[in-house]
């Protein structure tokens, strides 16, 4: 039987094989996967930490803990996707292009406490009352975390993400993918 790996230690593998090459491009920013990783690692470390700055009440990411994830398309939503897998979290995208009424029932139908954003998405989320990280902003507070390898609380069996059908016939349903 051969060993089945999660998405993010396939990554790892990649990053071992090769650290400089270009993994993300996205306009003028590039990134390696050595770069990417370390990134990557930093979120991971914030978001296990029950100490964030500027949030009473943190809670750790551990184990299929769901992590909002609402960013522009950029190498910050790669980081962002990288950084709650690796911290063991399951995350559930989020289309800032969806109607604030859907996002709010996305948000209270998975139970996210939780949500990576972007300072400049903030507003469409006024109602939600738990712990925003805006991946641009906060990203001061989130550099200071190691970057080293974070220790895997996963296995492929456990929830990796949740995706919402389009809901044309009816509320959206989120399905639960490994």
């Amino acid at each position: 039987m051969s060993h089945i790996s999660s998405i993010h230690q396939l990554f790892e593998k990649q990053v071992a094989k090769t650290p400089e090459a270009l993994a993300v491009v996205f306009g003028q920013s590039q990134l390696t996967y050595q770069e990417l990783d370390q990134k990557a690692n930093q979120l991971a470390h914030y978001l296990r930490s029950e100490q964030r700055h500027g949030f009473s009440g943190c809670q750790a990411v551990k184990a299929e803990f769901l992590v909002g994830i609402c960013v522009e398309r950029s190498w910050e939503m790669i980081v962002g996707i990288l950084g709650i897998l690796k911290a063991g979290g399951a995350y559930v995208p989020l289309d800032p292009n969806y109607p604030l009424e859907r996002l709010a029932y996305m948000l209270e139908d998975s139970g996210i406490k939780i949500l990576l954003t972007q300072k400049k998405l903030v507003n469409k989320f006024s109602e939600y009352d738990n712990e925003i990280i805006c991946l641009d902003t906060d990203w001061q507070d989130i550099e200071y975390q190691k970057t080293d390898k974070i220790v895997n609380v996963t296995t492929p069996q456990n929830l990796a993400y949740i995706i919402y059908t389009s809901g044309s016939t009816g509320k959206p349903k989120g399905v639960m993918v490994t």
